[in-house]
């Protein structure tokens, strides 16, 4: 073996007396007359509490060898004989977590992936006390063959669901426990003192834990209303349309006076939008209109667009042009090759229709 340094973060504070119980070493005769053992590798230990400050006391092993996993099997028994007497010594005993209560259309509303805000936040706490009067170590679960650390239950209602606490060092709990469906709380121990502030806190809080098979969120909130950006697209019967961004409350929004046609993208970027809700008005209703006509290009210098055929039909060059005359127009060719792709490749942006 190996001999490792021991940092003071990592010092063996504790260990196993003669009587099997977790004892501190300002709590033992000094050297080898501590009659303590690792709570890992069960060698013989000498207690060096004579030092000037306490933080300097600590275990050694007497063959000047340091064992691996002696903190870490030292904080987890700590974790389980201090949180197993916070609990049953105590008339409170508190879980605490954030509930999150989501609107009640969330799963199938579009609208919520982009605003954010469809959910309250509640932070609740219970007291287990009120529920279980027992806490015993090393017990299997019910429906796995696999020990937890401590068992909360209740003597008197054996048919309430119990609670497992599992306490993590270094390693996180195996995968069948935690989706065993047995309500688990697995709590980060890292030091001494994450042990001490589960008891000053009287009991232990989602900051450090985490919650597996607890109830901490539901679908039901009808009182939910969140402003949302998104572009609409108007179709109207005359063929004109129009693509720009909106906001409005999300249980609020109203159809346009007059649309034949409308779309609501949740997007913010109406660029991206406008040349497939063009298309995809034209394929439901085949209005005509210049935007989806072929000979309606961009102009050369970039500032806006021009119709190919102004001279065949007799209209000036750089008129400001009525999109909607393509109802009417003899030149009329529609952009077939983009359509087809536009509609192909479809649209990676979610969208509504209003009907």
């Amino acid at each position: 073996m190996v001999n490792r340094r021991t940092t003071k973060s990592s010092m063996l504070t504790y260990a196993i007396n003669s009587e099997g119980r977790l004892v501190h070493v300002d709590n033992v005769p000094n050297g080898n007359k501590c009659g303590c053992i690792c709570p890992a590798c069960k060698e013989p230990l000498i207690a060096k509490n004579q030092g000037k400050t306490k933080r300097e006391h600590h275990f050694a092993h007497q063959s000047d060898e340091e064992c691996t996993w002696a903190h870490e099997s030292m904080l987890h028994l700590m974790a389980k004989e201090k949180i197993q007497e916070e609990f049953l010594t105590k008339d409170t005993f508190y879980i605490k977590y954030n509930y999150h209560s989501y609107c009640s259309h969330s799963k199938e509303c579009n609208k919520s992936k982009y605003s954010g805000e469809c959910f309250n936040i509640k932070y609740c706490q219970y007291n287990l006390k009120d529920y279980y009067d027992s806490c015993e170590q090393e017990k299997v679960y019910d429906n796995i063959k696999r020990r937890s650390d401590l068992k909360i239950f209740s003597s008197t209602h054996p048919e309430r669901k119990p609670i497992y606490i599992e306490f993590c060092v270094t390693h996180a709990s195996d995968v069948e426990k935690l989706h065993s469906d047995n309500k688990i709380i697995e709590i980060l121990i890292d030091s001494e003192e994450s042990i001490n502030s589960i008891i000053n806190e009287g009991g232990i809080n989602s900051s450090r834990a985490m919650f597996y098979n607890f109830k901490d969120s539901d679908y039901q909130n009808n009182n939910i209303s969140c402003k949302v950006e998104f572009v609409r697209y108007i179709l109207y019967k005359s063929g004109k349309s129009h693509c720009s961004r909106d906001v409005c409350d999300c249980k609020n929004i109203t159809r346009t006076n007059n649309a034949l046609y409308e779309v609501l993208f949740h997007t913010f970027a109406s660029l991206d939008v406008g040349e497939y809700a063009r298309y995809l008005g034209y394929q439901k209703f085949r209005i005509n209109n210049c935007l989806v006509c072929k000979n309606y290009v961009l102009r050369y210098d970039g500032n806006g667009y021009i119709c190919k055929m102004y001279k065949s039909l007799q209209i000036p060059k750089y008129e400001p042009h009525d999109t909607s005359r393509a109802t009417t127009c003899k030149c009329f060719t529609l952009n077939v090759e983009e359509m087809e792709n536009e509609l192909k490749n479809g649209c990676r942006w979610p969208y509504t229709v209003l009907e």
